[in-house]
């Protein structure tokens, strides 16, 4: 039997690997996931397979909503001309804020009147959406 002490913030029980070398793989994979991010990881050194990537960027918890005072509205398919869904995206960081079921103007209209810290609404390039005032209508 073996005896290991656990430091906290440098080795954690029944793990392969350190915090910091599942955060940074944890980075690659966010960033390139897949082959690319394994090639990357093999040449800085920190080998692992594809699937490892992927499952550690599955184990990430989703980001808490956060208020934003601007977002862009567009739409997008979530099938092949089947199905489309409402994407908002915070236009300071990027990244999707929330994603609605559909792109009915109630729906938009429920999501802004109950995020009242937005202020500016941007469109996509789509024709399906178009800002009047405080709100955003369908064509």
């Amino acid at each position: 039997m073996t005896f290991v002490e656990q430091v906290s913030g440098l080795t954690s029980a029944h793990s392969r690997y350190t915090p910091l070398l599942r955060r940074m793989l944890t980075g690659v994979g966010l960033a390139l996931a897949d082959r690319a991010g394994a090639r990357l990881a093999a040449t800085l050194g920190m080998a692992c397979s594809r699937d490892t990537l992927l499952r550690l960027v599955r184990a990430q918890s989703a980001p808490t909503a956060r208020q934003v005072a601007l977002v862009g509205v567009d739409d997008s398919a979530l099938g092949k001309r089947h199905s489309y869904a409402t994407v908002l995206v915070g236009m300071d960081s990027h990244r999707s804020v929330d994603v609605l079921a559909d792109r009915c103007v109630p729906t938009t209209t429920t999501w802004l009147r109950e995020h009242v810290g937005t202020d500016i609404v941007c469109r996509g390039g789509s024709s399906v959406f178009y800002v009047t005032g405080r709100g955003c209508a369908v064509h």
